[in-house]
């Protein structure tokens, strides 16, 4: 049986245009390895990033933001740090924070020693058993954790899917956040957490 021209024109074009969608949204759905979010415009704001700028994260609302650290002592991140505090909001229980884990670890391993900065691991696990049998588990034994189990604090970040890491700078303002897993080694993360670090420097 022979099928008309005019049909097997249109089951080509049709063939076309599935191939095509196919491949938009291949790449459309790639996880981003970092995609930094720039506070809006102001006098201890970074310039953005020329990495990949995004939309400008949501103002931070004033008030204590507690978590809580493996004492069983409260630290408000709205209290100025005094330095570049590099604030993770992390999981045990979610697969992207897991396999970015050995990076942000080696990323905290090299800092630790810079009075300059300081980076914490906030977990959204329920208990500090579940997080410290993690750690043991995956050997990262040496990443400075806390506590937010709440999420609230989380939330007033603005973070409600994990992982996502944000900067603050000496007074505790919010300076850029990267939503989603971060490739700590990568040249271009390295050089945006060197131009983080000189700005925060700068203002001291």
């Amino acid at each position: 049986m022979l099928i008309p021209r005019s049909r097997l024109v249109l089951l080509a074009a049709v063939v076309a245009a599935g191939a095509a969608a196919s491949w938009w949204l291949r790449d459309s759905l790639k996880p981003e390895s970092m995609v930094p979010r720039p506070v809006p415009p102001g006098p201890s704001a970074p310039p953005p990033s020329a990495e990949r700028p995004g939309a400008a994260p949501a103002p931070v609302p004033p008030g204590p933001r507690p978590v809580t650290l493996r004492d069983g002592k409260t630290r408000d991140l709205a209290r100025a740090p005094g330095k570049l505090l590099v604030v993770h909001f992390w999981a045990t229980w979610c697969p992207p924070c897991v396999e970015e884990l050995p990076g942000l670890l080696e990323y905290a391993r090299s800092v630790k020693d810079d009075p300059a900065i300081e980076v914490l691991a906030v977990s959204v696990d329920t208990d500090w058993k579940t997080v410290d049998d993690f750690l043991a588990k995956t050997k990262a034994t040496g990443l400075p954790v806390a506590l937010d189990p709440e999420r609230a604090t989380a939330k007033k970040f603005g973070t409600e899917m994990f992982p996502e890491t944000w900067f603050l700078d000496p007074s505790g303002k919010v300076i850029e956040a990267f939503i989603g897993p971060v490739e700590w080694g990568r040249a271009a993360t390295r050089k945006r957490l060197a131009e983080l670090r000189a700005i925060v420097k700068g203002q001291g």
